[in-house]
């Protein structure tokens, strides 16, 4: 009976300490809240950048991101702006001359709608890298980069997974990226014990380009077809009180091959094939607002 007894206490004591590491994480806005991130991404391969379309070589992003709510609805609903604050370049180690107003054209400002568990919509920008697909996050709505995760609908637990599926892009030629998300526990930085989720994902690309290599979802007009396989691994340290991220790293790479559709059945050349690789490094850390600015929103 004393066995028993001990056995049941053990039960209830382990079940007490799983319960306590279980936390309702979620993201929390108020109005006119501004916040900026420091930002650096990297990209290797042919790069599809003004100048240098295409050539092989290393470009690096120095940026400062900067996020403003501009509404918050009942239940917690947020409407945020989102653009570039600062901005340099490197082109294989050397400076490249793009400056920030320069930069706006390329990654505009963009507005999205925020829910609470952090899932995205009304996504709303122009501009991108020339079309092209960066694996993660969609350059031309830098939400999808400052707010990467969907949370689930119940508390996360040590160690449990979950799902959901990111647009990449607009419209119809967005892509939808299945996201596979792991709550890895409690790690403490700088004194605050932050929330670390880690996501994977991985997805196959077919799209279509006209003969003015603008793309096209009518396959029977196209005349190229572009396929490749899009895949990456981000972390992501969250803050316990907001919910908003402090640091953040990822690995993502994008390899894909474009070639023309030949009508007559004939046999693609390999010349005729265009083949790039874009290998993607990035992190991200949030910028302690300035004690001014604290006592301001305060206010």
């Amino acid at each position: 009976m004393g066995k028993l007894a001990s056995l049941l206490a053990v039960s209830v004591l382990t079940s007490a300490l799983w319960a306590q590491e279980s936390t309702n994480l979620q993201f929390k806005f108020t109005e006119k809240q501004r916040e900026l991130f420091d930002a650096t991404v990297e990209l290797n391969g042919n790069l599809p950048i003004p100048g240098a379309a295409g050539m092989a070589g290393t470009l690096k992003l120095i940026m400062t991101l900067f996020m403003q709510v501009d509404k918050v609805e009942d239940g917690g609903k947020a409407t945020v702006k989102t653009g570039l604050e600062a901005f340099e370049a490197e082109f294989n180690g050397q400076p490249f001359p793009v400056g920030l107003d320069m930069a706006r054209n390329v990654i505009p400002d963009s507005t999205a709608t925020v829910h609470p568990n952090g899932k995205l919509d009304g996504l709303q920008g122009g501009g991108g890298l020339m079309g092209f697909q960066l694996p993660g996050f969609d350059p031309r709505n830098m939400a999808t980069l400052l707010f990467p995760t969907e949370l689930p609908d119940k508390p996360l637990v040590n160690g449990m997974t979950w799902q959901f599926t990111r647009a990449i892009g607009a419209g119809n030629d967005a892509l939808k990226i299945p996201m596979t998300a792991r709550y890895e526990g409690v790690e403490e930085h700088n004194g605050v014990k932050l929330h670390k989720i880690t996501q994977t994902f991985e997805q196959n690309i077919e799209t279509y380009q006209d003969a003015f290599y603008q793309p096209t979802t009518d396959k029977d007009a196209a005349a190229r077809v572009t396929k490749g396989v899009m895949k990456g691994t981000m972390t992501m340290w969250y803050h316990p009180e907001n919910g908003l991220v402090q640091r953040m790293t990822m690995q993502a790479s994008l390899n894909q091959t474009t070639e023309p559709i030949k009508k007559d059945g004939s046999e693609v050349k390999d010349f005729e094939r265009e083949t790039s690789e874009v290998k993607l490094t990035a992190s991200l850390t949030r910028k302690e607002p300035k004690k001014e600015d604290t006592a301001a929103s305060g206010n």
